[in-house]
């Protein structure tokens, strides 16, 4: 597992803190054609989801005609509101725990069959104490919030937890067992720990009213 993810989204997830910090820093930002704008406005950073690693932009549409949800193209998130009462922060919150529901069931099969461990259960949860957890009854517990951290990072924990089934403890062997299968584990868990408040942070968007807003 590589460790370019987690690093390129402390930059990223830096680089944000600053701009809604310190704008005065960043100051007029300058278009490819040379031109200035100004820096981004509170609410437009206010919009952002932070989704493997990456704060990505969300933009918020009133539609009535139009069943809500969520649709990510890869790069944007859009969101879809049949009247102004909708929480956008609801509708993008209930897609993040299907998609992690999603992707952690199947990477967590996959890690399992690489280290030759078996599991009964795996359950997904709200936690905002624990990222992760295995039982005695070699059931996996995840919190949802593990699908917006970098995808080496979310590899670290499943196999952090898959290892607990060979060694419930976390004595030298069963450190040695981890880095066997994420080399990188010391600085995933320095990202976690760096990048937990952002994590376990709620999402907060907030819909503004567009002159034209998307069918």
């Amino acid at each position: 597992m590589s460790d370019t993810q987690s690093v390129v989204s402390d930059v990223k997830l830096f680089l944000e803190k600053l701009k809604k910090e310190m704008p005065e820093i960043f100051g007029p930002q300058a278009t490819p054609d040379g031109e200035t704008t100004p820096a981004e406005s509170s609410s437009t950073l206010q919009n952002r989801v932070l989704y493997k690693g990456d704060l990505v932009e969300a933009k918020i549409y009133l539609t009535p005609d139009q069943d809500e949800g969520v649709v990510f193209d890869g790069t944007v998130f859009h969101i879809y509101l049949q009247n102004k009462e909708t929480d956008p922060s609801a509708l993008i919150t209930a897609w993040l725990r299907t998609k992690a529901e999603e992707v952690l069931k199947a990477r967590t099969k996959e890690w399992a069959e690489k280290i030759g461990v078996e599991y009964n259960h795996i359950v997904l949860k709200d936690q905002k104490t624990l990222w992760a957890s295995c039982s005695g009854k070699r059931n996996i517990n995840y919190s949802y919030r593990i699908i917006k951290m970098p995808p080496a990072v979310q590899d670290y924990l499943m196999v952090h937890e898959l290892c607990h089934l060979v060694h419930m403890n976390h004595g030298p062997e069963y450190w040695q067992l981890v880095a066997q299968f994420c080399p990188d584990y010391k600085n995933h868990r320095r990202w976690l720990n760096e990048h937990k408040d952002a994590v376990f942070a709620d999402e907060k968007l907030v819909y503004t009213e567009q002159p034209t807003d998307a069918a």
